[in-house]
């Protein structure tokens, strides 16, 4: 009995002793987590990071249970997937509270009247979680309602990036968070067509859906396919993939190759 009883005071002692020193000086912890700069500290578990001006910024992820090993710590990256789930609930919450529906292809509208773009955007860092969008409103310094300038009688969609009706053209500008959708002023739209989900033209100028007007390319020559799997083109001067010039070090790749096969056709 003696025996067991110095043993459990000497364990005592060398946990007090460790959580003494814990407390001011962070000792690393071991876990199965994917983060290694975890440590105990202050009664609790800490992930420790330096930030600029080497700040240290400390995240409390554990309590003195965790400290004491009594109960497993909840790795960061886990900690975030669930903070970014309950906001994608919450968001997805809202919406169905708003009882978004498809109006028709490319359009909803709520029980408030108002009308949206339908999107899915990422949460966190590197996309943690996702929840749908709805953009309400143009970009920018406008910022109007889209209530106030789309004409719902003809509106609709022509493909991933433009939008039509009698009075404009619009372009939606997909983000990882977030979008943006806008009256696109250089267009016009009695003429405005579309070559492919990634190109159009109308009487004065060859656009691309990100990055509108395509200045380097000739309009009378410009050719690209619906049937393409990808954004490519050609005129007189090359290809194009997007917005850009393909070079001779795109020629490696066997699928760009393929392509060009089939533009000049």
């Amino acid at each position: 009995m003696k025996i067991f009883k110095y043993i459990l005071i000497f364990v005592t002692i060398l946990l007090f002793s460790a959580g003494i020193i814990s407390y001011f000086h962070p000792i690393p912890y071991r876990s199965n987590c994917y983060e290694k700069n975890l440590y105990r500290y202050q009664l609790g578990i800490y992930q420790i990071t330096t930030a600029i001006a080497d700040q240290k910024e400390y995240k409390k992820i554990g309590g003195i249970a965790s400290f004491l090993g009594i109960k497993p710590t909840v790795c960061p990256e886990e900690i975030e997937k669930q903070h970014y789930e309950k906001v994608a609930s919450s968001l997805d919450s809202a919406n169905k509270a708003l009882g978004w529906h498809q109006l028709r292809e490319g359009i909803w509208i709520n029980r408030n009247s108002a009308i949206g773009i339908r999107e899915v955007i990422a949460l966190g860092p590197e996309g943690a979680g996702t929840a749908e969008n709805y953009i309400t409103q143009l970009e920018f310094n406008d910022q109007k309602p889209l209530n106030k300038i789309v004409d719902l009688d003809t509106f609709h969609q022509l493909n991933d990036y433009f939008y039509k009706d009698k009075n404009h053209i619009y372009r939606y500008y997909a983000m990882a968070y977030g979008g943006s959708f806008s009256v696109f002023e250089d267009a016009d739209p009695r003429t405005f067509e579309i070559l492919s989900d990634c190109y159009a033209k109308d009487k004065h100028h060859i656009y691309e859906g990100r990055e509108g007007i395509l200045k380097n390319v000739d309009y009378k020559t410009f050719k690209t396919k619906s049937t393409l799997a990808g954004c490519f083109a050609k005129d007189k001067y090359g290809y194009l993939q997007w917005g850009d010039r393909i070079n001779k070090e795109n020629l490696s790749d066997e699928h760009i190759r393929e392509i060009i096969k089939a533009l000049d056709q």
